[in-house]
């Protein structure tokens, strides 16, 4: 079997290393495994072993994207009678991995991994009526797709996995803690009350220094309100913060203010090191719905303050969600077994029950 795994360029952003991972470990399933990515951010990933990585122009005027779509087929080469899957991540996929798989006459697996997707993903179903397939990592986000009229026979959710981690290390006193401040800042009002109960909490305590997403600041146009507080001289703006995770991996607690209904793997991968997350609710994330394994917060600026000064103040608090935390990340998002539900899902999809091939859309 051949797999296409086809990214946009917003979830190129963000989700990097879990592509990284499912590359490795679909190699090592055996499945001739292609990555493909916007030209212009190649050198996003090249210390990679095992798969292939390829440009595509992800730009143009609507009536170039089949044109665009054969570009992608020359590069993989994809003339032979081997099976193949196109499976997009990210909705500005979605088109042109449905002209790769009309083109080569393979299966289509969309991506589903936040709200905003599900009305375009169900779009691409009803339009084409062909071998497409679409994955949720998450139930609600299936009740989601239910709701906007895709049947069940087009769906599977398959919960995204992590890598296991040595979990962090215990906090030292006199050092200062280390906060990450994330998300995909959809919410301005969301991260102005997290930033104002960052502030309550530095009026009372000055240990520890914040690193926040500087895409996620920028689109919620968070600079003054920062000014103002005077939590500038504890902030440091972090670009690429999500795809190069390393740094934020190594703090203590990560703030995630607002979800947008929106999956992302760092807040799993922050859990499977037993780092505490102090989230808003919400329910489409089920990693973090449960307040015995992350911080759950309502969103006021208070609930905010009382949260995070919580955790900081009481190590046994943050020993217990963080090992909680890693219990529930070991348990329902193992790497393998997201490996197992997309082989599982692509060899349906090839197999001699599949869905009946239909045509591209226009």
């Amino acid at each position: 079997m051949r797999v296409l795994l086809l990214i946009d360029r917003n979830f190129a952003k963000v989700e990097l290393p879990m592509i990284r991972t499912l590359g490795i470990g679909l190699v090592d399933a055996d499945v001739r495994t292609t990555v493909a990515l916007p030209s212009d951010m190649l050198d996003t990933m090249t210390d990679v072993f095992g798969f292939d990585v390829v440009g595509y122009r992800d730009r143009g005027a609507a009536w170039t994207r089949g044109l665009r779509a054969r570009e992608i087929l020359d590069e993989i080469e994809a003339e032979d009678r081997e099976p193949m899957v196109v499976h997009a991540f990210g909705s500005r996929s979605y088109a042109i991995s449905a002209n790769v798989a009309s083109n080569a006459g393979s299966a289509l697996v969309l991506e589903v991994r936040s709200r905003h997707e599900v009305p375009r993903a169900c779009s691409f179903v009803k339009e084409r009526h062909t071998n497409t397939l679409l994955l949720t990592p998450s139930p609600t986000l299936t009740r989601a797709l239910i709701a906007e009229g895709a049947s069940s026979v087009h769906m599977r959710e398959v919960p995204w996995g992590v890598s296991p981690a040595e979990p962090i290390e215990a906090h030292k006193n006199g050092v200062d803690f280390a906060l990450v401040l994330g998300g995909p800042g959809s919410n301005p009002h969301a991260w102005a009350s997290a930033l104002r109960g960052l502030a309550a909490v530095a009026s009372r305590r000055e240990d520890f220094m914040i690193f926040a997403d500087a895409s996620a600041m920028q689109r919620t146009r968070a600079d003054p309100l920062v000014g103002s507080l005077g939590l500038s001289p504890l902030l440091s703006r972090i670009p690429n913060l999500e795809a190069n995770r390393e740094l934020a991996l190594r703090a203590d607690v990560l703030i995630w203010p607002d979800h947008a209904g929106e999956y992302h793997s760092l807040v799993l991968d922050a859990m499977a090191r037993g780092m505490v997350v102090i989230a808003s609710e919400d329910d489409a994330i089920p990693a973090i719905s449960d307040p015995s394994r992350a911080f759950v917060v309502a969103g006021s600026a208070s609930d905010w303050s009382t949260a995070i000064g919580s955790v900081l103040e009481d190590e046994t608090l943050r020993t217990r969600i963080g090992s909680a935390a890693r219990i529930y990340i070991r348990e329902h998002h193992r790497v393998s077994r997201h490996i197992t539900g997309l082989l599982d899902a692509y060899e349906w999809m090839t197999g001699r029950d599949a869905l009946p091939m239909g045509k591209a859309p226009t």
